[in-house]
Parts: C-alpha cells; sequence; structure tokens
C-alpha cells in the first residue's frame, strides 16, 4: 500500500539529513525540504537525497513570474519531484511555476497550519490555483475547519496537509476531513526511534481507515 505521509526534514547538517533519508525513504510518499537544509548545504542536496525518495521542495515561493521561473527550474534541473508555492501573488505567478515545472508536481498553499490573512481569501486561492493548473494544494491537518473547506472546493485536487503530529493535528482526523498526505517532521526526526515512529503513525493510518 501506498505511504500517505510526507516526511518534513528540516534540519540542517547535511549528513543527519542522509541518513534520516536512508532510513524512512522507502517507507513515506515523499520527503520534503525546506530552507534551512538548502541553505546549509545547497540546492545539489536535492540530488542527493532523491537517491531514497520524492523530493518536494517546500520554498513557498512568492515573486514575480521571472524569479519564480527561474527557482523551479533549478529544481527540476537537480531532480525534485515536486515544488511547493504560494498562490496569493496572483495567476500569473502561480502559472509560471506550473508552466516552468513541466513533469514536476506544483502545490499551492491555500491555507497555512496558523492563523494567517489567508484564511480570508482561501476560496479566492482555490480558485485561482485551479486555474493555473497545479497537481494539489496545501491546506492544514490541525485546523479542521480550513481542511474541510478545501477539500469541497478542491475539486479533486490532491491535498497535502502541514500541522499534524507536533502542531496537534491527527493524522487519522486529517485523512478523514479530506487529506490525501499527511506531512509530519518534528515527531519523526526527533524520535530516538525515527522509522518506529514513522511505523506508527502509518499503522494508525491503516488501522483506522481501512476497517
Amino acid at each position: 500500500m501506498e505511504s500517505k505521509i510526507i516526511f518534513a526534514l528540516d534540519v540542517y547538517d547535511y549528513n543527519t539529513a542522509m541518513e534520516l533519508a536512508r532510513t524512512v525513504g522507502e517507507k513515506v510518499f515523499a520527503i520534503k525540504i525546506n530552507w534551512p537544509v538548502i541553505l546549509e548545504n545547497g540546492i545539489k542536496i536535492v540530488r542527493d537525497l532523491s537517491k531514497y525518495a520524492n523530493i518536494i521542495c517546500d520554498f513557498k515561493l512568492a515573486d514575480i513570474d521571472n524569479t519564480v521561473s527561474m527557482i523551479t527550474t533549478k529544481v527540476k534541473e537537480y531532480g525534485g519531484y515536486g515544488i511547493i508555492s504560494h498562490s496569493f501573488t496572483g495567476l500569473n505567478s502561480l502559472k509560471a511555476v506550473v508552466k516552468s515545472a513541466g513533469n514536476m508536481k506544483v502545490f499551492s498553499v491555500v491555507s497555512m497550519s496558523q492563523e494567517s490573512y489567508l484564511d480570508n481569501i482561501t476560496e479566492e486561492l482555490i480558485k485561482i490555483s485551479r486555474e493555473a493548473g497545479v497537481y494539489g494544494l496545501v491546506a492544514p491537518g490541525n485546523r479542521p475547519y480550513y481542511l474541510k473547506k478545501v477539500k469541497e472546493l478542491s475539486e479533486g485536487l490532491k491535498i497535502i496537509s502541514p500541522g499534524v503530529g507536533a502542531q496537534g493535528g491527527d493524522i487519522v482526523n486529517a485523512m478523514l476531513l479530506g487529506s490525501d498526505y499527511v506531512i509530519i517532521g518534528r515527531s519523526i526526526y526527533n524520535s530516538l526511534d525515527p522509522l518506529g515512529t514513522l511505523e506508527g503513525f502509518s499503522s494508525s493510518i491503516n488501522n483506522k481507515l481501512n476497517k
């Protein structure tokens, strides 16, 4: 059965990142990396980590068309599976990401795992995202009202959800409300047994959702 977990690898150290990727890579749908590991190690670590799992670059792009295109192209060059962009910058910027991504998956943020201004414009952001042709949406696993709302308006787009684990969200509830994949980071990489912790989350999904 395909894993429903995306592992958020938010660390600085190269060796730590690689060891975690080797340990859990085959057990997750993808590994999501953010700016900490990139700022410490450079974009080439995307290629290195890609040996072990699909890599989603959570860069939350928010800039003009040319800039987001340049960043997306570089991620694709180094073997990224997907990239995360903001959608509040508007349709043209998001379209530029989708166009530059080619076969990479583009996920757009329409609601965050903490209160933000996006809460006021979530419906509009979903509309922009659909029109731009993104593959999926980012919606919070720890804020049921907004996750449910995104699911209702998603029209079949994949939903990936942060906010599970350390931020209080429940993995099973998130999936019942509409998440296709849940993003878990600190609960796994801060664990004394990362693989065991991951397998525990996976078992919760399998036991409760496949009855």
